[in-house]
């Protein structure tokens, strides 16, 4: 019995002389920390809800071309800022199945305000006709319109298929792709050799 009252006593010393080793330990590591106030940005965490995130992992100058493109007009017609999903809610779980034939396409490529010579609005307009029973004429006149391709006298089916089962742009053979849009585009011409 003697033995278990002497192991008993050797643990329960070594237990305390732990504690303490912890609790000295933590002292010193604790004297070096600074002390922020609770006024310091460093810490500071803010939430953001952008419900146009998923689309601008991609999509990532979408943010700054809806602002642009539809910006103040909107807020003043609905009331309030619009975000990707307000326009292009039916997106499919299938959406970026075509991601990697995608051929990247700056809006600046066919912005107005360039030496190009535009065609008459009416006749842009007569062609697209299908078109513009959903699209608003009055939007596609706009001087900012992102698909202003009027000076090489396209038309919306000359890179949109309308309503058909397989949608020009969107093919999975890329150099069919590419042969289609470096007839305006040169600057992919490196692509179309690929």
């Amino acid at each position: 019995m003697g033995n278990i009252k002497l192991t008993i006593a050797t643990m329960l010393k070594a237990l305390i002389a732990l504690c303490l080793f912890g609790y000295s330990i933590n002292a010193l590591a604790n004297d070096g920390v600074q002390n922020h106030s609770a006024t310091s940005e460093r810490f500071k965490v803010e939430f953001t809800r952008d419900k146009d995130y998923k689309c601008t992992q991609c999509h990532k100058d979408s943010k700054h071309t809806l602002a642009e493109s539809h910006g103040q007009n909107v807020i003043d017609k609905v009331g309030k800022e619009v975000n990707c999903t307000d326009c292009h809610s039916n997106i499919g779980p299938d959406h970026r199945d075509g991601a990697s034939t995608v051929v990247k396409y700056s809006d600046a490529q066919s912005r107005a305000g360039t030496d190009k010579h535009q065609l008459p609005p009416e006749l842009i307009l007569e062609a697209n006709a299908a078109c513009t029973d959903c699209h608003t004429p009055e939007r596609l006149r706009e001087a900012n319109w992102t698909h202003d391709v009027h000076a090489k006298n396209l038309t919306c089916s000359n890179c949109h298929t309308v309503h058909g089962t397989d949608a020009k742009v969107l093919s999975h053979d890329h150099k069919a792709i590419v042969g289609m849009c470096v007839d305006c585009h040169s600057d992919f011409n490196h692509k179309a050799k690929e």
